[in-house]
C-alpha cells in the first residue's frame, strides 16, 4: 500500500489570473511554519498547483501571493495589539 503525505491546499484570488489560484507551502516551508513560531514565508516556499499557467505568470503570482500572506500577518498583529 502506498502512503501519500497528507498536504494543507488553499486557493487564492490573484488580480493577476481571473481563475481561482491553488498552492501549498513546500515541504520544509511547511514543517518550518509548524515547528517555529517566528517563521516568515519567503516566495519559494509558495508551490503554484495551477499547471495550465505561464512559467512568467506563476512567478508573479507567488509574489503577489506572498505579499498578500504578509500583508494580513501585519493587519493581525496589528489587531492583537
Amino acid at each position: 500500500m502506498t502512503k501519500f503525505k497528507e498536504r494543507y491546499i488553499f486557493n487564492f484570488n490573484s488580480d493577476l489570473h481571473l481563475d481561482t489560484i491553488l498552492w501549498r507551502y513546500t515541504d520544509e516551508a511547511e514543517y518550518q511554519a509548524n515547528n517555529h513560531k517566528t517563521y516568515k514565508p519567503k516566495v519559494s516556499d509558495l508551490v503554484i498547483l495551477n499547471q495550465e499557467l505561464p512559467k512568467q505568470l506563476k512567478i508573479d503570482i507567488r509574489h503577489e501571493l506572498l505579499s498578500s500572506i504578509l500583508q494580513d500577518e501585519a493587519e493581525l498583529h496589528q489587531k492583537r495589539l
